[in-house]
């Protein structure tokens, strides 16, 4: 019996589950991504690029499990808020509070079990969808990667059934607390709006303090760094709630009292049902002008880091790359690359010194850059006689300090440089090897020669000892400081852009639950004025003017703080709002999606037939 009633349930109810069953299909899918790229032993040790981005993985877990058992605590207790009639009758007719809590939660756990199922396999499209592009942008071949991982399905699963007990928990005992007469009359009941709100010039001015606070956190976060961090979360998320709280009623309010606004067309109408509902609508708004910050910011932040690799070892690498001893093989590539400079130079090592021909260098200077001004140069010229200090080092300034650094970057921190002259060269007694600079028109169009050349000399490591990082067995140099960053930067915009996705999803939803969940009570006021004689089409042309004002409160405060917050990045990234236009984009087509199905949906409960 209980099992008929709970899909019984689900069946008159299926387009309000359905909301709450696709966000969390997004959520689950997403989860299980994640799990599959951070706790894949095998893929993991496999593949030592990944081991940079396994933290990124596994920090987008924890958030998403945050931001999902909010999701579903909200969502299940505005399903339960459309059941409360329901589930008054049930027990006006003999059954036991038990009884229905028994329906409510095997609801609760049937479309959680059918949204892990679909939210799986989406997963596991979503993981090989990723590993693809992953493996693709860092031209690698991935070993021992499962699209379905077992353990991965496994904590996906303990984890979102426990969830969905837990918050079904927590509202069957507010469900158990309440009267029979409460149940029945739960359509009925509404949040007055209070005539006058008390202290709304102190709680508006407090919220523009706080936001003033938050956002200068934000733009000078270079400077106050940790206070920033703390402060800037902290103050503006509770100016933003205070300024919901206060600023729109008053807001609707100054629209009621212009009467050239008013009384055009069914204004008065629109900015009634806007009053009429304003209590319980404006913590809703205020929350998701935070998810949407988040989200935004989140897919914003995701192109920002995956550009900035790039842009990054741009400036730490002047030049593309340093070959030692180039062969045959090595040259063939270089000829395929427009070279706009390439500059040769020899040096020799014993165990005291890093020696250099003084004349080659001084002929052919290398680009360095200047970290006082942060601009490219050619080194000063060598002073005609270099002193040595009391520890054996040749005072060579700052300037040919860095271009030694430049131009020998795998050999600049063995042992002291000695620049001597070509007889003095000739003499020391040890292996000289050949220096190759290359610089191209440009870095990033050239990726697969410049990570050539790395395996051409990592090959011949045999004829010439080249050092390496032996946790990645990568040389030092610019394409494999540019393939550690480009893989924590991708495995960062992944994590930004599906979670970004993810967070969308939710909070589109809780704002479609909210404006829908007050439907019935609304169905009565519309019948009034289509028997007034109103015409269908302007009863719909309301609905969509309400809801788009409800949709563009939280949207606009909430893109704002995307614009602010991301100057916050600026000590860390050389460009933060790279590519913002399309997080932007991909906000506005969900949001507007979700826009158009809530008003869609709502005609249809409100607007008689025909």
């Amino acid at each position: 019996m209980i099992l008929k009633l709970s899909l019984e349930g689900l069946k008159r109810k299926q387009r309000d589950y359905f909301i709450l069953f696709t966000g969390l299909i997004v959520s689950i899918a997403v989860f299980y991504m994640f799990l599959t790229l951070g706790l894949n032993k095998e893929f993991i040790t496999g593949n030592s690029v990944i081991n940079h981005i396994q933290l990124v993985f596994i920090v987008g877990i924890v958030l998403l499990s945050v931001i999902t058992f909010f999701y579903l605590f909200y969502t299940n207790a505005f399903l339960l808020s459309l059941r409360k009639k329901e589930f008054g009758m049930y027990e006006l007719i003999g059954a036991k509070k038990k009884q229905i809590k028994q329906v409510f939660l095997l609801e609760t756990m049937l479309i959680a079990a059918a949204a892990l199922g679909a939210g799986i396999f989406l997963g596991a499209l979503l993981s090989w969808l990723v590993s693809s592009l992953l493996a693709a942008q860092l031209n690698v071949e991935f070993i021992a990667f499962k699209v379905f991982y077992g353990p991965a399905a496994f904590w996906t699963m303990v984890y979102f059934l426990a969830v969905a007990y837990a918050v079904s928990f927590i509202n069957n005992r507010k469900l158990a607390k309440a009267s029979i007469n409460d149940l029945l009359k739960a359509e009925v009941k509404h949040d007055p709006l209070p005539s006058q709100p008390k202290n709304s010039a102190l709680m508006i001015f407090s919220g523009i303090v706080l936001l003033g606070i938050g956002y200068a956190a934000l733009f000078f976060m270079e400077i106050l760094r940790f206070i920033g961090l703390f402060a800037a979360p902290a103050a503006t998320t509770l100016g933003t709630y205070l300024l919901f709280a206060s600023l729109l009623p008053i807001i609707v309010r100054k629209w009621k009292r212009n009467k050239a606004l008013n009384f055009k067309g069914l204004n008065a109408f629109t900015f009634a049902q806007l009053s009429f509902r304003l209590n319980e609508l404006k913590w809703v708004l205020a929350t998701i002008a935070m998810l949407i910050a988040l989200s935004a910011g989140a897919i914003a932040g995701g192109f920002a880091f995956k550009n900035n690799a790039l842009l990054s070892v741009d400036e730490e690498r002047l030049y593309d790359a340093a070959l030692y001893n180039p062969g045959e093989a090595e040259e063939e590539v270089l000829k395929t690359i427009p070279l706009e400079e390439r500059l040769s130079y020899r040096f020799k090592m014993d165990e005291e010194f890093v020696y250099y021909v003084q004349d080659e260098l001084e002929a052919n200077p290398p680009w360095i850059v200047d970290w006082i001004s942060y601009k490219t140069k050619r080194p000063e010229p060598l002073p005609e006689n270099l002193e040595i200090d009391e520890g054996g080092y040749q005072n060579l300034g700052d300037d040919w300090t860095t271009a030694l650094e430049t131009i020998n970057p795998a050999f600049s921190t063995l042992g002291m440089h000695r620049l001597v002259s070509t007889e003095a060269f000739e003499q020391v007694d040890a292996e000289e090897i050949t220096i190759v600079l290359a610089k191209s028109e440009g870095f990033s169009r050239y990726i697969e020669e410049w990570q050539t050349l790395d395996r051409l000399q990592l090959q011949e490591e045999s004829r010439l000892y080249i050092p390496l990082d032996l946790e990645y067995e990568s040389l030092s140099s610019k394409y494999s400081n540019f393939e550690s960053q480009y893989a924590f930067a991708s495995g960062t915009f992944f994590m930004g852009f599906f979670l970004g996705l993810a967070f969308l999803t939710m909070m589109a939803s809780i704002l479609m639950f909210k404006i829908l969940s007050g439907a019935n009570s609304d169905i009565r006021r519309y019948d009034s004025l289509r028997k007034l004689g109103v015409r269908k089409k302007a009863l719909e042309a309301i609905i969509s003017k309400e809801i788009f004002i409800v949709f563009s409160f939280p949207a606009l405060l909430g893109l704002l703080h995307v614009f602010v917050g991301m100057r916050m990045f600026t000590f860390v990234i050389i460009d933060p709002y790279y590519r913002l236009w399309i997080s932007l984009l991909i906000f506005l087509a969900i949001y507007g999606s979700y826009y158009f199905f809530t008003v869609h949906l709502y005609r249809k409960l409100v607007l008689p037939k025909g």
